[in-house]
């Protein structure tokens, strides 16, 4: 009524002011010129106001034109044909102007509805192509609706103990009772106003699933009166895309943990298969050895019992090894580079504590070191560092004798674009033309001997270390394999 009241004012106001400005002007207009601006007020109202307030504006400027601009003026009589013909001819233009445009005010408006539906129809379908998280993907739905439709709407489901998880917060808004959220679940049926269940109810609660399911509800609180069977629909439909996404969703994380479980289960008999295989031959030999060397009643020679002595430790040296290549990989792959604790190291102080563990293992290797750079130091996990160079120099030492050379294997340090470097060369038959660094796969050894644990598990370390690992071919024979850590702030400090 107020809204009413504000419009009757206006339109009261403005023939006023027409009437006076057109009395101003007459003379100047003359009576086209005042039928013409009367005219022009009568299309204003049309289009902004409604369709009785246009019929009203056009049948008062019939009068008023009568009144005040007919001879003979200020009076309701007309002295002669032309004049009523013109009256008669304004009063049908403008009522049929007040259609036409009331015509194109319903066109433009269903048009701009049309506009806004198709426009967040495509936002709706780039979202839910784009989803690759349920979570996320009912958060941004639920802002996308409630933008859409400007009221609150969230998604609930039911988790593994019947209760139902919303979302969202609630704090600001009353949810539709625990009862009818289930009901709606156990049934595959909407409720609320337009919906023939639960009418009374503020919210509409809109099932993904048209049958009793566990699938998520989608809740749109606060309805009230403006509330239509139209918007209810569109939601529904709206609802129905994102219940289609969200089986997609499911299954791809179903997929996700199939073939997680699948990887998981096939690098358990992977490694059982390894492990069965590779190792029997060095327990062999450990067996053998020991027997000979238990056996009294066969008398074995000094330098025999050395070798055998020699030869159970080795085989056992390769054991612990690559058990524990075995228990790092698990652990690196089971855990992120946060995790693992990491100090200030020198390089060339770790390159010395692995040529110490070689001597000490009695390993009979020639080492060419160079340092090209003195004074570096890296962000490492000194144990971690240690173990991978380890895994490239027993690497060079089977490419070596696979290769039947007896060159000194190298290692190199230093600094280079920006980046310290710890390179091992040997001079083996190199890496083949087809082989970097994405085809590096658990138990998959080029050698004989080994398990194919060595580079991937430098991998992991170079991964846990932010850092680069880069193989390549030497220009003669051999290969090299380097890692390359970024340079700490520390370093920039002391440069």
């Amino acid at each position: 009524m107020k809204t009413q009241i504000i419009q009757a004012t206006f339109v009261v106001i403005m023939l006023v002011l027409t009437t006076a400005l057109s009395q101003r002007f007459s003379s100047i207009l003359g009576l086209t010129g005042v039928a013409m601006t009367y005219l022009l007020l009568v299309v204003a109202v049309a289009y902004f106001q409604s369709f009785l307030s246009a019929c009203f504006t056009g049948l008062t400027a019939f009068f008023l034109i009568n009144y005040f601009f007919i001879t003979p003026r200020f009076t309701f009589q007309v002295a002669n044909v032309e004049s009523i013909a013109s009256l008669v001819s304004f009063l049908l233009v403008s009522l049929v102007i007040t259609s036409l445009v009331k015509k194109l005010r319903f066109q433009t408006g269903e048009s701009m509805a049309a506009y806004k539906r198709a426009d967040f129809a495509k936002r709706l379908a780039e979202h839910l192509a784009i989803a690759d998280d349920i979570n996320t993907f009912f958060q941004e739905s639920c802002h996308l609706l409630s933008a859409e439709f400007e009221t609150k709407v969230l998604i609930g489901m039911l988790d593994s103990e019947s209760k139902f998880v919303i979302n969202s917060d609630t704090n600001e808004i009353t949810l539709p009772t625990h009862n009818a959220m289930r009901w709606v679940a156990d049934n595959g049926k909407p409720i609320g106003p337009f919906t023939g269940n639960w009418e009374a109810s503020e919210h509409w609660v809109i099932p993904f699933n048209r049958l009793p399911s566990k699938d998520p509800v989608l809740i749109v609180s606060n309805v009230g009166a403006g509330a239509n069977l139209a918007t209810l629909n569109a939601i529904k439909y709206s609802v129905d895309q994102i219940a289609v996404s969200y089986q997609r969703l499911n299954n791809l994380e179903r997929a996700k943990k199939a073939e997680l479980i699948a990887q998981e289960e096939a690098i358990q008999n992977a490694l059982l298969a390894s492990i069965a295989h590779d190792m029997r031959t060095p327990l062999t030999s450990i067996l053998g050895a020991a027997t000979a060397l238990g056996q009294k009643n066969v008398k074995l020679s000094e330098s025999q019992n050395a070798h055998l002595t020699a030869l159970i430790a080795s085989q056992a040296q390769h054991l612990a090894t690559t058990t524990e290549n075995i228990l790092s990989l698990i652990r690196l792959e089971s855990s992120t580079s946060n995790t693992i604790p990491m100090t200030l190291e020198s390089p060339e102080e770790i390159i010395g504590i692995v040529l110490k563990l070689y001597k000490d293992r009695g390993d009979d290797l020639n080492f060419n070191v160079t340092i090209n750079e003195q004074e570096l130091l890296i962000y490492a996990n000194a144990n971690l560092l240690i173990q991978a160079l380890i895994n490239l120099i027993d690497n060079a030492k089977l490419s070596n004798l696979s290769s039947h050379v007896q060159d000194a294997i190298q290692i190199e340090v230093g600094k280079k674009d920006h980046r310290i470097y710890i390179s091992i060369l040997d001079s083996g038959e190199g890496f083949s033309d087809d082989f970097n660094i994405t085809k590096i796969k658990k138990f998959s050894s080029t050698h004989s001997k080994g398990f194919g644990l060595g580079l991937p598990i430098v991998q992991a370390i170079a991964n846990a270390h932010h850092a680069d690992l880069m193989i390549s071919n030497r220009d003669i024979h051999g290969a090299c394999v380097t890692l390359s850590f970024a340079i700490p702030e520390i370093d920039s400090v002391y440069a």
